[in-house]
């Protein structure tokens, strides 16, 4: 699987307020959470393109190459218009996460 990780979250209305703000942990959250559903998404749209033959306009051995690079562009684009929900749930699990862990200080010399 050869999913192209964004540079940074993408911003829309399923963004949580809180990972709007650079470089917090939040954000770092979301984007993680984003990362995870866009791996997701391109598993179920590589599933799609399973049963296409050769005789389609995405199947023979000529375009093989570049089904992956579409389906990763499928992925990108549906994870940056908010998604199917996935990285909503996933974000609120890794704060939570973080929020139950306890606190470790760092080591005195």
């Amino acid at each position: 699987m050869r999913s192209q990780t964004p540079e940074r979250p993408a911003i829309n209305a399923a963004t949580p307020a809180a990972a709007r703000v650079a470089g917090s942990r939040e954000q770092r959250a979301w984007s993680q959470a984003q990362n995870f559903e866009q791996v997701f998404l391109n598993t179920m749209f590589s599933q799609m393109f399973t049963g296409i033959g050769t005789e389609s306009p995405l199947g023979g051995k000529q375009s093989e190459a570049w089904r992956g690079m579409l389906v990763d562009e499928y992925a990108k684009s549906v994870t940056g218009q908010g998604g199917i929900g996935l990285a909503n749930h996933v974000y609120r699990e890794l704060i939570g996460a973080q929020e139950a862990a306890p606190r470790r200080l760092p080591a005195r010399n």
